[in-house]
């Protein structure tokens, strides 16, 4: 019965290890997408493109964000 509980716990964190890889990457490919449309495309943009581009600050600032206090909580220093 211990070792499944403790599986479940290593498993848990390889799971908390690899959603801080998906957001990380995924902010990472926000910023260059907000990134183009502020250096290229600024002068073009509509109302629409103004609210697409406020969309994905939003989402850029929401998975930097959990993807920082996951990294802090992973691989910053232990209390131990």
């Amino acid at each position: 019965m211990k070792t499944a509980v403790l599986r479940a716990c290593g498993y848990f964190f390889n799971m908390k290890k690899l959603l801080f890889w998906i957001l990380a990457i995924l902010a990472v490919i926000l910023f260059f997408r907000i990134a183009s449309i502020l250096i290229f495309d600024f002068q073009r943009l509509t109302e629409y493109g103004m609210g697409y581009l406020t969309g994905l600050i939003i989402l850029f600032l929401l998975f930097g964000c959990v993807s920082w206090v996951l990294g802090k909580r992973l691989y910053g220093p232990s209390n131990s």
